[in-house]
């Protein structure tokens, strides 16, 4: 095992924010971080984001949110409904156990009665799981405030929402998952149907930042116990044996970090196409993402953009 995974081992906790909104693909999310976070030295941290709202009806709650667990204000509000549902889940799946410990914040929020609040549950060990109901502009604003300043190793979000059509290309387009994989500075996963079970697949082009979401992806896989299989697209048949050498690079980078590589293969043709088809076999899709500033202005005519746009499961964007 190489410094880079003691140190993700020895120092601080690996963080995943998983984003509720009440749909299915946000709990079937929530599953999967529980599966990442399975091992030690993890915090999960489940955030419900709405709009203020000033004519909520508290039913005189709103003096007691400072003291007072939210899953217990026995209000029937969408929020507190979905965030109960994947506390529930936890307690399931046998990742949260009721007996942790627990405490309550609030902030006020001008212009809405029940403001920011959280749960924060503590086991003996130091995991942590937090409920998170917070009030922005616009959920997506709060979601990338949340992972910036929360300073995330994930951020989980669901590419449906409620009353979508079916059609998952128009149900990305312009959606809440759109703007936050575009925006954030943070590993992305955007979970659509996110089945378990299927491994990673893991998208090379040869760039610095493909090999550096390489090294990413195989700390989160290890986390996960799941299969990295390796994958690139060549233009012609020209062009394989350069992509073999960036599958040996990245082979070699895997195996030095501890982790084993499941399978690879080289494919031929449109980049978009090859990956679309070819990653809806994996639990994930893999793609590297740019860090640097000013990279938005570039992303939508990017591969990566196009295959969020195009995927029928799940992607992820190493940051």
């Amino acid at each position: 095992m190489n410094e880079d995974v003691k140190k993700e081992n020895n120092t601080k906790p690996f963080k995943i924010l998983v984003c509720i909104d009440g749909t299915d693909d946000s709990y079937r999310g929530l599953r999967y971080a529980a599966r990442i976070g399975s091992g030690a030295n993890a915090d999960i941290t489940l955030l419900y984001v709405r709009k203020i709202d000033k004519e909520l009806n508290t039913g005189g709650l709103d003096m007691r949110l400072a003291r007072e667990n939210m899953l217990n204000w026995g209000l029937d509000l969408p929020s507190t409904t979905a965030l109960k549902r994947a506390h529930d889940l936890l307690i399931e799946i046998g990742y949260l156990d009721e007996d942790w410990g627990s405490k309550t914040s609030h902030t006020e929020i001008q212009g809405d009665p029940l403001g920011d609040n959280s749960v924060e549950y503590t086991s003996q060990s130091g995991r942590k799981v937090i409920l998170k109901l917070m009030v922005a502009q616009s959920p997506e604003l709060g979601i990338l405030d949340e992972s910036e300043l929360g300073s995330y190793d994930i951020t989980i979000v669901s590419s449906s929402k409620p009353g979508e059509a079916d059609d998952k290309a128009m149900r990305f387009s312009g959606s809440i998952s759109q703007i936050v994989a575009t925006e954030s500075k943070n590993t992305v996963i955007v979970a659509n149907s996110l089945e378990e079970n299927h491994g990673h697949l893991l998208c090379l082009s040869g760039s610095a930042s493909s090999f550096r979401a390489a090294q990413r992806d195989a700390l989160i896989a290890r986390r996960c116990y799941c299969p990295i299989y390796l994958y690139c697209v060549a233009k012609n048949e020209d062009e394989i044996p350069h992509k073999q050498i960036i599958l040996d690079k990245a082979r070699k980078i895997i195996e030095k970090m501890g982790y084993g590589v499941s399978g690879e293969k080289i494919d031929v043709g449109d980049p978009v196409e090859c990956i679309v088809e070819e990653g809806s076999k994996y639990s994930l899709i893999v793609l590297s993402g740019e860090r640097k500033k000013g990279f938005r202005r570039f992303f939508k005519s990017s591969v990566v953009y196009r295959v969020l746009r195009s995927a029928h499961n799940s992607v992820m964007i190493s940051r």
